[in-house]
């Protein structure tokens, strides 16, 4: 193998090497976020909440205010019996998240495709899948 080959590999590797873990960025995004709800199911919405403020986070501005009127509307369609001031403040956590996010880590463009909360022994974990875009 030539030195240049070498040198490539090792940038890739190098580069790679350095991302974080998903998971890790999510814990740290939702940090008291995720952490609330005593069932599965409650983590595992809440989850799902903090994905979907990071995947709008990756988009531009108006693509981000479209989003979230479509995921208020949406909210809204399956939660029918939500009152103004719930849907409110559900608004506004997934926009604090979104602020996060864009704090914490501004540069990273991974879309989540697939999270979840899973039991090991009696402590929750989340795995987390992305795709690059």
């Amino acid at each position: 193998m030539t030195t240049e080959c070498q040198k490539m590999k090792r940038s890739k590797k190098s580069k790679t090497a350095t991302k974080r873990k998903m998971s890790e960025m999510i814990s740290e995004m939702a940090v008291g976020f995720l952490g609330v709800g005593d069932s599965m199911g409650e983590r595992q919405n809440r989850l799902n909440a903090a994905c979907t403020a990071w995947n709008m986070a990756c988009g531009s501005l108006e693509a981000r205010q479209r989003q979230l009127e479509q995921y208020r509307e949406g909210y809204l369609r399956f939660n029918p019996a939500t009152s103004p001031s719930e849907l409110a403040k559900i608004v506004k956590d997934i926009e604090t998240l979104i602020e996060r996010k864009l704090k914490l880590f501004p540069a990273d463009r991974r879309q989540i495709v697939d999270a979840r909360v899973v039991m090991v022994g009696k402590e929750y974990r989340i795995e987390v899948a992305s795709a690059t875009l």
